[in-house]
């Protein structure tokens, strides 16, 4: 980071959002449902769960796939989640008004945090089991191919800078948007589509993510079950979706005259270095991943008006990242309020830096709050300003979004008021 300090550094603005979560099809419309404080987490319906020790989650209703901007040759890639991020990359592109699927340039670029996804059961039924080797018209399995997608968003942006995947669990899309940050800075690159998108709501991850005890189980009660620095917090729910930006360089948009919905002020990203599954009791990567944002920024901690934590609704994560927050900005910070927004869109893997930091950014835009929905009992040991129930006024300059990965990985991201 430090090469980089210099007063002449290129200044990285947002130019485009787009979205598709349980809260919406689109950013606007995911916004909206964030702001009224609503959950929409119900029984699956993707597949039957009903045998499952854990039978909810939240899932994107009514989608369709924009088909006008996927080729003949490509339908064979495009799984589910690659097709969230499709519309949810159209939506950015219109806003930012940039074309789709337009003239390629060296000058753009694609950085995406993509989920791994897996082939369904169902395919190993068919190829593995009777042992068809040899039928192509059991390929569709190339679609969770991570590379596959990012090529298609790349199309569509005209990226003839290059693509990078980032796969780093619930880390990816925080850490792929903060590269996507350092390419312009550094000059390679004037535009990057960037973001991520992810899905696990599936027979594989629900078996999987229930014998590590990380999801809820309060199956008579989803819409209350994702309770973010609750005392009573037990663990997650899976949500889907994606959110795509359009991430340029200043004066490269001030030349278009593209609208700026906000600013990328600072980067942070660490390896913890502990242990797959668990943060480091005394919260030393989180930590270090925000103090470096803040440095990176050239900001102080108390000119941060919102954090939106990763709090996923585990007693170790909510409660060591709390503590992290604390050893960061101080406990009970005045002024820097803090809330999980997983709580209304599930947990949305390797979409969820993404979504959070469009949340950051919405925020400084209307200077509100987002809500701390199912906050029934705070936890006492989580000493941090949480956001109220409701929606509030908040007058700030700076939001943080942080992102926590299995394996260690953490990011820190800062978003800045759009009036640049």
């Amino acid at each position: 980071m430090a090469a980089l300090k210099s007063s002449s550094r290129r200044r990285v603005v947002i130019t485009g959002i787009g979205a598709v979560t349980p809260l919406g099809l689109t950013m606007q419309d995911t916004w909206n449902g964030l702001v009224e404080g609503i959950s929409v987490a119900g029984p699956v319906k993707q597949f039957d769960a009903s045998g499952f020790p854990v039978t909810m989650a939240y899932e994107v209703a009514e989608f369709t796939l924009a088909k006008e901007l996927v080729l003949e040759h490509e339908v064979p890639h495009v799984s589910g989640i690659c097709a969230f991020a499709v519309n949810a990359t159209k939506e950015a592109l219109e806003q930012a008004k940039l074309p789709v699927a337009g003239p390629v340039s060296d000058r753009t670029a694609v950085c995406f945090g993509v989920g791994l996804k897996c082939p369904e059961l169902a395919w190993y039924d068919q190829v593995h089991l009777p042992r068809r080797f040899d039928d192509p018209s059991l390929i569709p399995h190339i679609q969770y191919f991570p590379d596959q997608m990012s090529a298609i968003l790349g199309r569509l942006a005209g990226a003839g800078g290059g693509i990078t995947s980032i796969h780093t669990a619930c880390a990816s899309s925080g850490q792929a948007m903060g590269e996507a940050f350092e390419q312009i800075r550094s000059g390679d690159v004037d535009v990057v589509l960037t973001g991520g998108t992810d899905s696990m709501i599936s027979p594989f991850y629900h078996t999987g993510f229930n014998l590590l005890g990380a999801l809820s189980k309060r199956n008579d009660s989803p819409k209350t079950a994702s309770r973010p620095f609750d005392r009573d917090r037990d663990g997650f729910v899976f949500g889907e979706g994606a959110c795509v930006f359009v991430f340029e360089e200043l004066e490269h948009a001030k030349a278009r005259g593209a609208k700026i919905l906000g600013e990328v002020c600072g980067y942070g990203v660490t390896e913890s270095a502990y242990r797959i599954t668990d943060l480091h009791p005394e919260g030393t990567g989180p930590i270090e991943a925000m103090q470096m944002a803040l440095e990176d920024a050239g900001i102080a901690p108390s000119d941060v008006g919102y954090i939106n934590a990763h709090g996923t609704s585990t007693q170790l994560n909510d409660r060591i990242e709390a503590l992290a927050i604390s050893r960061v900005f101080g406990e009970f910070a005045p002024g820097t309020y803090v809330s999980s927004t997983k709580s209304m869109t599930g947990h949305m893997i390797a979409a969820a830096g993404a979504i959070e930091f469009a949340f950051c950014v919405k925020a400084l835009e209307h200077q509100v709050l987002p809500p701390s929905i199912n906050l029934f009992n705070p936890d006492p040991d989580c000493r941090v300003n949480l956001t109220p129930a409701k929606v509030s006024s908040h007058s700030m300059r700076y939001a943080l979004s942080n992102s926590v990965g299995f394996g260690g990985s953490n990011t820190a991201i800062i978003a800045g008021r759009g009036d640049v």
